[in-house]
């Protein structure tokens, strides 16, 4: 089971603030199609759209980050819950995780994927100083895992 990781508030909310400084470029938030929704430590709140395509948002609860990954709650565009999910990516999971009773993400970097009972040996710390395991990449994941899908 994963141990009980608490961060120091003061330093989770300064390496949350220096990995979402980049969403503040307006050119790359358009290229991809996202509607920043909220960034405040310690939640990130985005939806990914796509021409032809029904939006897909997510939620980043952050508290405690790094030394825990964020948990990712898969939400409609009008911020609801999602009980089904676009189909093609191993990424989103349409089963309940037992912790959330809700479908999720099921890569390395979320949270629910690190406390599922298939991947608790698989530990963050394994994954969290490496490249693309930062916020930004953790959501560019979770983004083209997405943008593999169909609806």
């Amino acid at each position: 089971m994963e141990e009980a990781v608490v961060m120091n508030r003061v330093i989770s909310e300064n390496i949350f603030s220096e990995q979402t400084q980049y969403l503040a470029d307006q050119r790359l938030v358009e290229l991809r199609g996202w509607i920043i929704h909220q960034i405040s430590y310690p939640v990130i709140d985005i939806t990914f759209n796509k021409e032809g395509r029904a939006g897909f948002r997510v939620r980043l609860l952050c508290q405690d980050w790094d030394g825990k990954p964020p948990s990712v709650e898969l939400l409609s565009v009008d911020g609801n819950y999602l009980i089904r999910l676009p189909q093609g990516s191993g990424v989103l999971n349409s089963g309940h995780h037992l912790i959330t009773r809700r479908p999720f993400i099921c890569s390395p970097g979320s949270l629910e994927y690190h406390t599922h009972p298939s991947h608790i040996a698989d530990r963050w710390e394994n994954y969290k100083n490496r490249s693309g395991f930062d916020l930004g990449g953790i959501i560019s994941q979770i983004w083209s895992a997405w943008g593999i899908t169909h609806d």
